[in-house]
């Protein structure tokens, strides 16, 4: 038997994996339909999964320097989107 943890972290782990699929095939609807039944706990552990499938998936396809480039520029630039408006 599983503990509480490793549940809340499977179905995390299948979230993540169903958004990228649905984020892959276009289908905003379904996304739209994950994201909005998370909050809290779930959502950190959501965000988390998400995050690990997308390195793995990035480093496979684009080689990890790579990869690793891409998601700082990424966060560069979503940082400079985010600033305050003067």
């Amino acid at each position: 038997m599983f503990s509480e943890e490793h549940r809340a972290a499977a179905l995390a782990n299948q979230r993540a994996a169903a958004f990228i699929r649905f984020q892959m095939l276009g289908d905003h609807e379904a996304m739209s339909f994950i994201l909005r039944d998370l909050e809290g706990t779930s959502q950190l552990s959501f965000v988390t999964a998400l995050a690990s499938l997308s390195a793995t998936i990035a480093s496979k396809h684009m080689g990890e320097e790579n990869a690793k480039d891409y998601f700082r520029m990424v966060a560069e630039t979503s940082a400079t989107l985010a600033e305050p408006l003067d």
